[in-house]
C-alpha cells in the first residue's frame, strides 16, 4: 500500500488532487487527517458527555445509549 492509496481509502474515494501529491506529501496529509479526525471525535465525545451530564443521573447512560448507541466508543 502507498500513502496515496491509504489517503484515498481514508477519504472513502478517489481524490482528484492525489495525482499532484508526492508520496511524502500524501503521507503527511494522511497523518494530519487522522489526527484531526481523532481530535474531532474526542471533542464530540466531550460535548456529548457535558450535554448528557445535565440530565438527572438515572437518565444519563440510557439517554446516551438511545441517542448514540455504541458509535462513540
Amino acid at each position: 500500500m502507498t500513502a496515496r492509496s491509504d489517503l484515498e481509502r481514508e477519504l472513502h474515494g478517489p481524490l482528484a488532487a492525489a495525482g499532484f501529491l508526492t508520496e511524502q506529501e500524501a503521507a503527511e496529509l494522511l497523518v494530519m487527517f487522522r489526527a484531526a479526525k481523532q481530535l474531532e471525535t474526542a471533542a464530540l465525545i466531550e460535548a456529548i458527555d457535558e450535554m448528557v451530564g445535565a440530565l438527572p443521573r438515572p437518565f444519563r447512560a440510557v439517554t446516551k445509549k438511545i441517542m448514540f448507541g455504541s458509535r462513540l466508543g
